[in-house]
């Protein structure tokens, strides 16, 4: 009977079985994780930069697609890439403004043109409010910011603040913050700008402002309607063979003016409603009043 020899192996190593890692993989691990971290950075630093290229050699169109993509939705894109987006967005929407000195300001969201300054934001909505800063004839006073034109590039239409600008009036007639020619010159740049951003493709909603529509509109103040003022309105009105004054009733007058224009003045509960037609002569507010201002009193007053 023969005896079954027992195999015999080396010792194998002792497997460390406890929890514990070794100190070199978990340093190894943390500058692994260290080098993702950088590329990560890296690699959103390089697409940050393809992006500013791209808005540098961007068109309207292009940058009214980046708007529409990145700005709407509000899409995190860095903050140079966000403000560069917005400065040469609002530059397209300005560009008629060269031609009296567009230039931009030490403020990065402020354009300064001959006649008034522009400063662009972006509303609740994240569409782009325009608001004018007019220059003054006197340099004692200075002129707030007016937030009077809303533009809506998603929808691709343009909107004005009707109430600024008969706060225009209101500056230059009775604060007299800026002269007759001053406002004449702001009616005119402004309407450049409406007319521009039809050229570029926005529906622009028709208002005082625009002169490109017959002026052919009803109105009311707060104002009652003051004998004094029908006075001075009268006696202009009969000293001018191109007027007349006429009392329909007495809550209702009316004044010719010339080129069969008119101007209906109603007495209503204490305030002033008026209706204006300007004959389809083609004219904004602002020139209807710089052009007969002795009306002006029916709804601005000292």
């Amino acid at each position: 009977m023969s005896k079954t020899k027992k195999k015999i192996t080396p010792n194998s190593p002792t497997v460390d079985k406890s929890s514990k890692k070794d100190n070199y993989y978990v340093l190894k691990e943390k500058d692994h994780q260290a080098i993702m971290n950088l590329i990560g950075e890296r690699e959103d630093e390089l697409a940050d930069l393809y992006m500013r290229m791209a808005l540098l050699e961007a068109d309207f169109v292009e940058l009214l697609e980046a708007y529409c993509q990145f700005i709407i939705p509000n899409v995190p894109i860095s903050k140079i890439a966000k403000t560069n987006l917005l400065a040469y967005f609002s530059y397209e929407l300005l560009k008629p403004l060269k031609a009296v000195g567009l230039t931009q300001t030490d403020k990065e969201n402020v354009w300064k043109s001959k006649h008034f300054d522009v400063a662009y934001e972006l509303d609740k909505n994240n569409d782009l409010a325009l608001s004018f800063k007019m220059e003054v004839v006197d340099a004692r006073f200075e002129s707030a910011y007016m937030p009077l034109i809303l533009v809506h590039p998603k929808e691709m239409t343009v909107e004005v603040d009707e109430k600024q600008v008969l706060k225009l009036i209101h500056l230059w007639h009775k604060d007299k913050i800026f002269s007759h020619n001053q406002l004449s010159l702001i009616n005119y740049d402004l309407n450049q700008l409406l007319a521009w951003f039809k050229e570029l493709g926005f529906e622009v909603a028709p208002s005082l402002l625009d002169n490109t529509h017959a002026l052919k509109r009803e109105f009311s103040s707060e104002l009652s309607v003051d004998t004094k003022v029908l006075d001075d309105i009268f006696i202009i009105t009969m000293e001018s063979t191109d007027y007349d004054f006429e009392k329909i009733d007495d809550t209702h007058y009316q004044v010719k003016l010339n080129q069969e224009q008119t101007v209906d003045i109603f007495s209503e509960n204490g305030k002033t409603r008026l209706f204006i037609d300007s004959n389809n002569r083609r004219r904004s507010i602002l020139d209807f009043f710089t052009n007969y201002p002795f009306l002006v009193p029916l709804i601005v007053r000292n």
